[in-house]
């Protein structure tokens, strides 16, 4: 009897181009974006700018995770949260970005905010970065740096909103909404943020936040008699629009959201 292959040996394993295996670790995206910056710094030496950019990935992913547990460790809407914040940014002012620099810059911001966006569609993610990205070299300040993880911790919350909300339209639990539901609901949300204000104070921090928390407050405020009505209306139209699964829903409830968000440039 022939000898059987271990299951697990490299040679059982589905045929894999060299495209998808650079894919599948994301190898292609890194090396793009280490020659970019070899690139846009040029350095006197190239290699040693390699050697401590791969040197400090391995820093920098660890500083990050640090951070994000700090913020996660209590809601944003309590009084110690703005201290937590202080103390990730603190942590990852420890992060190396060059030859004996250190602070948080704009890649290590923006792997913060990904991390901590991590459960949310990646449009909604997307949407999010292009108001409050910021550039690669920018040394980035305690402020900008507050009001873009409080800008994220509450667009936490309102994803989760939007699931339940998606879960109350879903009758028939069919991992499907009526798109003329969700679009009933969307206008009606859209209408309820039209007014809110976008350089209110945050009432437990006393300073100004890149949007106001009534925007939050604007969702559980949708009146339930015009959102019956109006829901009312939507289901004796004789259209036929089909369904949207969660996250459809979610992008598309989310873009009232965001636009209320004010860009950081």
């Amino acid at each position: 009897m022939a000898d059987k292959k271990k299951p697990n040996s490299a040679d059982d394993r589905p045929q894999e181009t060299d495209r998808q295996f650079l894919e599948r670790y994301s190898i292609g995206t890194l090396m793009k974006d280490v020659l970019g910056k070899i690139v846009s710094n040029r350095p006197k030496d190239p290699i040693t700018f390699l050697s401590d950019y791969f040197d400090s990935l391995e820093d920098q992913s660890n500083l990050v995770l640090k951070a994000r547990n700090i913020i996660e460790m209590t809601h944003h809407s309590r009084p110690v949260f703005e201290m937590n914040v202080r103390q990730a940014y603190d942590i990852m002012l420890k992060q190396k970005v060059g030859k004996r620099l250190y602070g948080v810059n704009g890649t290590s911001y923006t792997d913060l905010i990904k991390t901590l966006c991590r459960d949310m569609p990646q449009p909604v993610t997307t949407k999010l970065l292009k108001k409050i990205e910021c550039l690669d070299y920018e040394a980035i300040t305690f402020d900008v740096f507050k009001s873009g993880v409080f800008t994220c911790c509450v667009l936490q919350d309102y994803v989760k909103l939007c699931e339940m909300l998606f879960n109350s339209l879903d009758f028939q639990s069919s991992g499907k909404v009526d798109k003329i539901l969700s679009d009933v609901v969307n206008e009606q949300l859209k209408a309820a943020l039209a007014n809110t204000r976008t350089d209110a104070r945050n009432p437990y921090t006393g300073q100004t936040d890149p949007f106001s928390l009534s925007i939050v407050e604007a969702g559980y405020n949708l009146g339930p008699d015009g959102l019956f009505y109006a829901l009312e209306r939507g289901m004796r139209s004789k259209s036929q629009l089909g369904g949207q699964t969660l996250e459809q829903f979610t992008i598309e409830i989310c873009d009232a959201f965001l636009s209320k968000v004010k860009r950081l440039r």
